[in-house]
């Protein structure tokens, strides 16, 4: 039986996370976004200061498969979901609700009065499973290629 773990985010975890975020984004969202769309995503040439930047800077953690890293996923204290990203090989396992569960528990006992996240078209349903709504269709050009995705709230509801 495969028994999947979460932990915090460490620096020498980002060649790992840049390869599932390259390889998810090629192998996932092209059912999404076209081959312009998906070179403009990819990060070929990472700038790994601004990613570890990023990473260490908000609530960050991986998934692990033994100790193999296999998705990973970050939130701010304010809410704001910024990345999440599971291994296309480990997709529908669970992992990508692991992560998220984790993450808006980590916002909501933070403080966070509502979550946001700006969503691609591919992973737009996975977020409405936790009860994400749409606010906002956005359009984004990236290098004059136009890249959709959306805005979407999670309100905690008042109890």
């Amino acid at each position: 039986m495969t028994v999947f773990s979460l932990r915090k985010y460490e620096k020498s975890d980002l060649e790992n996370i840049l390869a599932i975020f390259n390889g998810t984004v090629q192998a996932i969202n092209k059912k999404d976004y076209t081959q312009q769309q998906i070179e403009q995503w990819v990060q070929l040439k990472p700038d790994y200061e601004k990613w570890h930047a990023r990473l260490s800077s908000t609530y960050s953690i991986v998934a692990l498969n033994r100790m193999e890293v296999i998705g990973f996923g970050n939130i701010t204290d304010t809410g704001e979901l910024d990345l999440l990203y599971v291994d296309k090989k480990w997709i529908g396992y669970g992992i990508g609700k692991m992560l998220v569960q984790d993450l808006m528990d980590h916002a909501l006992k933070a403080g966070a009065k509502e979550l946001i996240v700006y969503s691609s078209i591919t992973a737009k349903p996975f977020f409405e499973s936790f009860g994400f709504e749409v606010v906002e269709q956005k359009i984004n050009y990236r290098n004059g290629v136009l890249l959709m995705n959306y805005l979407m709230v999670y309100r905690k509801e008042a109890k």
